[in-house]
């Protein structure tokens, strides 16, 4: 018996201390996720149940409907704060990579969510070819790939990291000036077609119901991943003092399960929106079935 106590204890004893999680990362990419879905939901609010809901004639679900055309037809600011969204999202993202043990794992998980995710889509006619989660599986992968041909020397990766990252940022306004000014030699030649069409998110041709051009945006996640050694060099909050009342754990939830929310919240926006129909503004009609 006194032989098993002292195995345990030595065990006990010989436990890793749990990492502590960087708050404010998780408390940013929690606020962005919530703004994501309440962008979609917006969004599918006017595009899926904008017809039926207006055809019941009630006054309080036509204003409704009438303000999420609105927000989404002529408001600025949800451009400016959808742009914002998507940059702070890519900066977490290369943060986050300097902190993980294994960017192959996580590349190669978000690529399967996201292939997934583009063969689900493509049978309900709004294909997801290039979407949020595809840019963040190619970034984190690229950082893989660099980090590797660093020899795994952080700053050596970092500072590859931070050059490639305003180079990609300088050469995207380039690239956009000369897509405006020869619009033709970019339609016409295969090469200039690939940059024009698909690496800048100029998608006359190339479709996708959800987006992100490689450029710019791999450019924010590189200069994140470069940034990430000089603000976190030893991986600890920068504002411990701010998080001490545990204040911010609601958004961090979310902000923990990202990729699970990018993968599944559209779904379960759909539904929820649906029984909400069903039960009260077209009773016994799910509306999208």
């Amino acid at each position: 018996m006194t032989h098993s106590t002292a195995f345990d204890t030595t065990a006990i004893q010989k436990q890793k201390p749990q990492k502590e999680r960087i708050w404010e990362l998780d408390f940013l990419r929690g606020i962005c996720v919530l703004l994501m879905v309440f962008d979609h939901a917006m969004y599918d609010i006017g595009s899926l149940f904008n017809e039926a809901w207006i055809a019941t004639g009630k006054e309080n679900i036509i204003t409704l409907v009438r303000l999420a055309q609105n927000y989404f037809d002529n408001s600025e600011l949800r451009f400016t704060v959808q742009n914002i969204v998507v940059w702070i999202f890519a900066l977490l993202c290369g943060i986050s990579c300097s902190f993980s043990r294994n960017n192959l794992k996580r590349g190669v998980q978000a690529s399967i969510i996201a292939g997934i995710i583009t063969i689900v889509t493509f049978f309900m006619d709004t294909v997801i070819k290039f979407g949020i989660l595809h840019m963040f599986a190619f970034s984190i992968l690229l950082w893989w790939l660099i980090d590797t041909l660093c020899c795994h020397k952080k700053m050596i990766t970092a500072g590859v990291c931070l050059f490639l990252g305003v180079m990609i940022i300088l050469l995207n306004d380039a690239l956009l000036s000369a897509y405006s000014s020869n619009h033709q030699i970019f339609s016409d030649d295969n090469t200039w077609y690939f940059i024009g069409k698909f690496m800048l998110g100029n998608p006359t041709s190339f479709s996708s119901a959800d987006y992100y051009p490689i450029f710019p945006t791999t450019g924010y996640m590189l200069i994140g991943a470069g940034i990430s050694v000089i603000l976190y060099p030893k991986k600890r909050s920068l504002l411990p003092w701010l998080g001490k009342y545990d204040w911010y754990k609601p958004f961090n939830f979310w902000g923990k399960i990202a990729i699970w929310v990018y993968a599944f919240h559209q779904v379960a926006v759909v539904v929820i929106l649906a029984l909400i129909s069903f039960l009260f503004i077209t009773p016994g009609d799910f509306v999208v079935i």
